[in-house]
């Protein structure tokens, strides 16, 4: 019986992904670089780290330095949250925290960007347990953000199911022994064929977490 639920956030509670693809064009772009030739969809999922680790050795700036002018060009671009927010997302939590399921959010994100986004939207409240991978060694697909908000949830790992999206994260949930839904996004191919089902509405989980 399932008792809780983890929510990834990028492309699973906001249709972020393809703002920050953008955000992290015009960046590179204002500082005289292109991204032209890298896959941008391979990094969904994964923390800008990965990103910019890639792209460090193309330019003359370190990686660190890469990293600290892009959080300041974040602050001063940011993504509206609540435009962002998949339509179904605040009826479904709503629904399940009125059904006493116990909700944690498990996300790649920074901190300070998970609280803006849970804030902004009005889910901060409804939300048990709050991660961000980037307080961790490693991240996604690291199952180390996922077995921390199983442990914070204190419930055993089949009573609760992830709603992800992303390959990595939904490796990352798998790896921490968990059950796994997909919600496919239509701006994406993403591989979700490791994932234990795969939804198209926000409001299928119900269904999945009610065992109907």
């Amino acid at each position: 019986m399932i008792k809780g639920i983890i929510f990834d956030m990028d492309g699973v509670i906001v249709d972020s992904e393809w703002q920050y693809q953008k955000r992290r064009e015009a960046f590179m772009q204002q500082l005289g670089y292109s991204l032209e030739g890298i896959e941008l969809q391979r990094f969904i999922g994964e923390s800008f780290r990965s990103l910019w680790t890639e792209v460090a050795p193309r330019v003359d700036i370190s990686l660190e330095e890469l990293e600290e002018k892009y959080e300041s060009y974040k602050k001063s671009h940011p993504l509206d949250y609540q435009q962002a927010l998949f339509k179904e997302v605040k009826p479904l939590i709503e629904t399940l925290k009125k059904e006493g399921y116990r909700l944690a959010l498990a996300s790649s994100s920074t901190k300070a960007d998970i609280e803006r986004c849970l804030t902004e939207t009005g889910l901060f409240p409804y939300f048990d347990v709050v991660l961000s991978g980037r307080d961790f060694p490693q991240t996604k697909p690291d199952p180390a953000v996922y077995e921390a908000a199983v442990q914070q949830l204190n419930l055993p790992k089949q009573a609760l199911v992830v709603l992800e999206d992303s390959a990595v994260g939904i490796a990352a949930a798998k790896a921490a022994q968990l059950k796994v839904v997909a919600f496919q996004n239509p701006r994406y191919s993403l591989d979700q064929s490791q994932a234990d089902a795969i939804i198209t509405s926000h409001m299928d989980l119900l269904a999945i977490a009610r065992g109907d």
